[in-house]
């Protein structure tokens, strides 16, 4: 049996013995899925994306991505974890500005052993950014920006991308533009999407939500838009 994508069991997260910022989120997310996890500022999506991604334990309880178990893992296999499997897209981008945009997407490549195949060429050509590859990173737009930093993302073939508000600093056509974008990681290459927003409306464009609110997870997975 194929295991899901990502599998949350009992998760809580607290801090300094405060009131629980998750408490006791349980969820599957099956691979190749679309996910727009949604909440006010505060509410624990960051949280809760850092946890998936390794970066951050949770007090108690489980993820697993893949069927792989993230619990009592060292701080190197959580790496070797991110480098393999997880992609990372944030709100601020993390581009290197004194690097050009195709320096800045064949980052990975240095990093990681995985050869899948890809060349910087098929991801600048495949998010639209081609024509701005030698183009240093500070003079491109921010629309630009978030492009980069998926094409970037998706270099060592991940199998989950977590996307932390990627579309909060940008306009309604730059924002249509990198939900383009996410489109074509799950459609073209059967990326699991994992993206949180405080902004509903993007829920139009997913195959399942996770809302968040007080420290509970609320599942919605009916279809929502053709994606």
């Amino acid at each position: 049996m194929v295991p899901p994508a990502v599998e949350v069991r009992d998760l809580v997260k607290q801090y300094n013995g405060r009131s629980p910022v998750l408490d006791g989120i349980t969820f599957t997310i099956e691979k190749s899925a679309f996910v727009i996890l949604f909440g006010k500022s505060g509410c624990g999506k960051t949280t809760l994306l850092n946890i998936l991604g390794g970066l951050d334990r949770p007090t108690t309880g489980d993820v697993m991505i893949e069927g792989d178990s993230l619990l009592g893992l060292s701080e190197d296999r959580l790496a070797s974890l991110r480098l393999e499997k997880v992609g990372f897209v944030f709100q601020d981008y993390n581009l290197l500005m004194d690097l050009t945009v195709r320096e800045n997407v064949a980052l990975p490549l240095k990093f990681s052993k995985k050869s899948e195949g890809r060349t910087v060429d098929d991801m600048l050509r495949r998010f639209a950014i081609s024509e701005i590859a030698d183009e240093s990173a500070r003079r491109i737009s921010g629309g630009e920006s978030q492009r980069v930093a998926i094409a970037r993302a998706m270099m060592n073939g991940p199998r989950l991308i977590l996307a932390d508000e990627p579309t909060g600093n940008l306009d309604s056509e730059n924002t249509r533009k990198v939900i383009d974008a996410f489109r074509l990681v799950r459609q073209e290459f059967g990326t699991t999407i994992i993206l949180a927003t405080h902004d509903e409306s993007l829920s139009e464009y997913a195959t399942s939500r996770i809302g968040l609110k007080d420290g509970k997870a609320t599942i919605d997975t009916g279809p929502k838009h053709s994606v």
